[in-house]
């Protein structure tokens, strides 16, 4: 029976048609198809099953006269629209590839994502779409190593300038908006120089607005060259130490950018003992500082410069590690007590022709922060 189905088509076609005329599922009748075609191809076995059971039973039909099936390309734009308009960035990234219509839908679409990452090592670089991992890995002879959760695939090129054109590429698209950006150089000056020149000569021309940013090297570079190039409700830079003459000029150039200054809010990891925090006193925003050691010397500074400045909203400082020291409540009406202005009972400084006031609050399970708020009338 088999070679009676191998050789003749139309005895093969006749058993589907029986099949169906004795209104087996098209599960069942493939199963009973195998025992006797176990070669048979599922598609070609369903093509046939659906053909008869529409009532088409000619079993000489040439199905190279069928039309064509409708694709992709040919979809109606709005059903295109409302499929794509939901989807995340992978998915964004992989649909346009599958067709031009579709890459036309995605790209005409204004779309907001969450964080991407570019970070830039040594040896390899690191990019971030959301939840999706690639890395180029340097090696020998002008090649990288592209790796990504589906394939690693060796290619001919500079690792880092792959990956930084990839990532300029996503997120100069004009209708996408990203949340968070996240630029991290973490390798060599050199390295660093080279790869910051080239990320701001594909980013120069655009101009970006993110709810998060993040730029940070060994140097203040980075954050001089691509800070301009942002707007940022929130900022979370990296402070270097110890600081030579170079990265203070540049940060002093940073901190007197609109970009600094406007920031809704500056999030700062961490403070050295020997980083000068006279030159955070500029920002209009909030500056949070987590891990701050509060000595009697920088309260000084507050007292004298920050509480002079006219355009600081909020300044909070975290002691992570203020143990074994004169309690900072009482440091703090020490040291702002040696002004008329301050009130130790009520932790409030008077300025000076002003009916605003400054607001000093001491915070923590351990009492370890210090948070300083101008009160505006």
């Amino acid at each position: 029976m088999a070679e009676v189905f191998e050789t003749d088509e139309h005895a093969y076609r006749a058993c589907i048609l029986y099949e169906v005329k004795h209104s087996r599922s098209v599960e069942t009748a493939f199963k009973r198809m195998k025992k006797v075609k176990p070669n048979v191809e599922y598609s070609d076995f369903a093509y046939w099953y659906h053909r008869f059971s529409n009532g088409h039973h000619n079993l000489h039909h040439d199905r190279s006269t069928d039309p064509k099936p409708l694709g992709l390309s040919d979809m109606p734009t709005h059903v295109m629209e409302r499929i794509v308009e939901n989807l995340g960035l992978v998915d964004k990234l992989s649909t346009r590839k599958v067709c031009k219509s579709l890459r036309t839908v995605i790209d005409n679409q204004t779309s907001k994502f969450g964080r991407v990452d570019l970070a830039i090592c040594e040896k390899y670089c690191e990019i971030h779409y959301e939840n999706l991992k690639i890395i180029y890995f340097a090696k020998e002879n002008g090649n990288y190593l592209l790796k990504t959760p589906r394939k690693s695939i060796l290619l001919k090129g500079d690792y880092s300038l792959v990956a930084i054109r990839e990532f300029a590429s996503v997120i100069t698209h004009p209708k996408w908006i990203f949340k968070q950006v996240v630029i991290s150089a973490n390798c060599d000056q050199k390295n660093e120089h080279k790869s910051v020149l080239f990320l701001n000569s594909l980013l120069s021309n655009h101009k970006f607005h993110v709810e998060k940013l993040r730029i940070d090297g060994r140097t203040f570079e980075p954050l001089a060259t691509l800070l301009p190039l942002f707007e940022a409700d929130r900022l979370y830079p990296r402070l270097i130490s110890p600081l030579d003459d170079t990265q203070e000029n540049l940060f002093e150039v940073i901190v007197e950018m609109n970009q600094w200054k406007n920031a809704a809010r500056i999030c700062i990891e961490r403070v050295s003992n020997e980083f000068p925090i006279e030159v955070l006193f500029c920002a209009r925003g909030e500056i949070e500082v987590y891990d701050f050691k509060l000595t009697e010397s920088r309260l000084v500074k507050i007292r004298d410069i920050l509480f002079k400045a006219p355009a600081f909203e909020r300044f909070k400082f975290c002691d992570r590690k203020y143990d074994n020291r004169e309690e900072l409540s009482v440091l703090t009406d020490r040291v702002m007590g040696a002004h008329s202005a301050y009130d130790p009972h009520t932790k409030i400084y008077r300025i000076e022709d002003s009916k605003d006031y400054i607001q000093i609050f001491i915070e923590g399970v351990k009492k370890n922060a210090l948070r300083i708020q101008r009160i505006r009338s």
